[in-house]
Order: structure tokens, then C-alpha cells, then sequence
């Protein structure tokens, strides 16, 4: 940590990355400490390569993103368990990775991984706060953000005391748990919900009901006008069902390949599962990508690792 913060106060122009297809948590993290390395003074780019979700479009900053990547004399990634992620074809130097993924592939430079930690937000506040940096309004309010997307506002098996002293502290700083909870939760599109009927529409219940798996195709986003996030609450409503340990959601993607998206309940560590098929995540959420585009393969794949996993409890 002591290392890296020495890179990060030499440089003059920092460039944040965050992962395609960005959740709140690699966003809000980069943009928690955009906010910290502009109250230093620093000249500061992030960068992403893919389309932001719709939700997140309150954080302060947002509007800084760009999918055009700057030089810098030095980079830091948020949240991205292996370099491919970034979206990057050169490498960047010297990198400082911050994550909390057990499967981080340790690319950077320097590699501050705590796969402990609920959430990259909880990660990057700690590197913070161990050099004495100060933590802004506008960076509690993206980390607070961050964080109860990440561990499903304090649901997941990830939420222990220290994370909850971690929201307090934010709090503090000036985090408004309110308002980030309607943002969040309370401004969904009709399209959404019209995605998710579809989506649900799908469902099977495989392995004595032990395994829900629904499908997402490029034909229902056209239908709904709906984005592919959106479906993610389709598949936590699948793994909410009395029966089932391990949900699946088949997402068709523009190319014609098929993303995986694995949730599990207790039991099934979906996160080992993934690294065999090339991805990773955590233990109760994780997903790969298969360069198949076939959806009955892919179906047939996951389900006979996944019959492995349950027969053998």
C-alpha cells in the first residue's frame, strides 16, 4: 500500500480504469477516488470501455467517464479480476489493481487484493485511509453506493461487522443511505420490468429443482428496449425460489456468445465453477463468458459440473 501511494503522489496525471460492463461497484470505486486524487490536485482521466448502466447516472462524476483511453503516468484498475476486463489491448504501466475477487489473476504493478472485503469500494477506502488521505463528501456518497450494490444491500454472506462499521464511517463523511437507496431501487423503466417478465418467462428448474436457469436473448432487449443488466433481478428472483440452490442466467450477447451468470444460495461455491470455464467472481456470485453460441451446449456444460457439486453434498 505504502508502495503504490508513492506512485500515486509522484505522478501528476492519474488514469482510473473500470471493467466492461460496469457495475456500481467498479464505478463507484474509480469515481470514490477520482474525488480523492482531485482534492490532492491531480490531473485525472477514467476510462471505460463500455456502454454505463442507466441507474448509476447520480454519482458525482459520472459524466467524467470516457471511452477513449488517456496516457498517464500512472493507472489504477477497480474491480477487474484479471487485465482482459479493462478492456485494454496494451498494457498499461506502472498499474495499481485494486479488487476484492479471490480469483484476481494479480496483473498490476502493484496488487491490493482483499478477498475479505464485500465490496472494491471497501478496498480502495482502506488503501485511502491508511495514507491519511481525506475521504470528500462526493467519494463517500460513490463508495456508499458501491458497496450496498455489491453485497446486495447488506443480504450477502460477505457482510460482516467490519462492513458495517465501513457504511458507518461513510455515513459520517456525508453518505446519505436514503437517497442512495431510491436512486438505486426506487427508478426503474417500464422496459425493465417488461425484460424481466420476458426473462421469467423462461425459467426451468433443473436437478430436482436444486438449479433455476433463465435466458436472456438480443431479441427480447429489441422487444423491451431494455438493457442487459436489467435482467440481473430476473436472476435473483430465480435463486429466491424455496427449492433452488444455484441460479443461472444464459445471456445472449451481440456477438452471438453466451455469458453465464452463476448466484448461488449457501451451499455451491459458483466462483470455482467459473474458473473452469475460463471466468471467475466469488463464491456466491460469479460468471464466465463461453465462445459457444449455442445455448442447449452451454445449458449442458453448467449443469453437469453443477449436478457434480450437488449430488456430492
Amino acid at each position: 500500500m505504502k508502495e503504490a501511494w508513492r506512485r500515486i503522489e509522484d505522478a501528476k496525471s492519474l488514469t482510473l480504469l473500470t471493467h466492461v460492463n460496469p457495475d456500481a461497484d467498479t464505478l463507484g470505486s474509480a469515481l470514490g477516488m477520482y474525488h480523492v486524487l482531485k482534492h490532492m490536485g491531480k490531473k485525472v482521466h477514467i476510462f471505460n470501455a463500455t456502454r454505463l448502466p442507466y441507474n448509476l447516472d447520480f454519482l458525482p462524476g459520472i459524466t467524467k467517464v470516457r471511452d477513449t483511453l488517456q496516457e498517464a503516468e500512472c493507472y489504477i484498475s477497480f474491480d477487474a479480476g484479471s487485465f482482459d476486463r479493462l478492456g485494454i489491448k496494451n498494457e498499461c504501466s506502472p498499474l495499481i489493481n485494486i479488487d476484492h475477487h479471490a480469483t484476481n489473476t494479480r496483473y498490476g504493478t502493484y496488487n491490493i487484493i482483499d478477498p475479505e472485503a464485500a465490496a472494491t469500494a471497501q478496498v480502495v477506502y482502506d488503501f485511502c485511509k491508511a495514507n491519511g488521505a481525506r475521504i470528500p463528501k462526493e467519494s463517500a456518497l460513490c463508495l456508499y453506493t458501491a458497496l450496498v450494490d455489491d453485497c446486495g444491500f447488506f443480504k450477502y454472506e460477505s457482510v460482516d461487522a467490519r462492513v458495517f462499521e465501513f457504511a458507518k464511517e461513510l455515513c459520517e463523511a456525508g453518505a446519505e443511505p436514503e437517497y442512495v437507496a431510491q436512486m438505486l431501487t426506487m427508478r426503474e423503466p417500464l422496459a425493465k420490468l417488461r425484460l424481466i417478465q420476458k426473462v421469467l418467462a423462461t425459467l426451468e428448474l433443473k436437478i430436482n429443482a436444486k438449479v433455476a436457469i433463465v435466458y436472456l436473448t438480443q431479441k427480447m432487449l429489441a422487444e423491451t428496449g431494455g438493457t442487459k443488466e436489467m435482467a440481473d433481478d430476473a436472476l435473483n428472483m430465480a435463486r429466491s425460489l424455496a427449492t433452488v440452490e444455484v441460479a443461472v442466467l444464459m445471456r445472449e450477447e451481440e456477438d452471438g456468445r453466451i455469458k453465464v451468470s452463476l448466484r448461488s444460495k449457501s451451499t455451491v461455491d459458483v466462483g470455482s465453477i467459473a474458473v473452469r470455464f475460463g471466468g471467475g467472481g466469488h463464491k456466491r456470485a460469479a460468471g464466465f463468458t463461453s465462445d459457444l453460441h449455442d445455448f442447449a451446449t452451454v445449458v449442458q456444460q453448467v449443469l453437469e459440473v453443477l449436478k457434480g457439486e450437488l449430488v456430492a453434498q
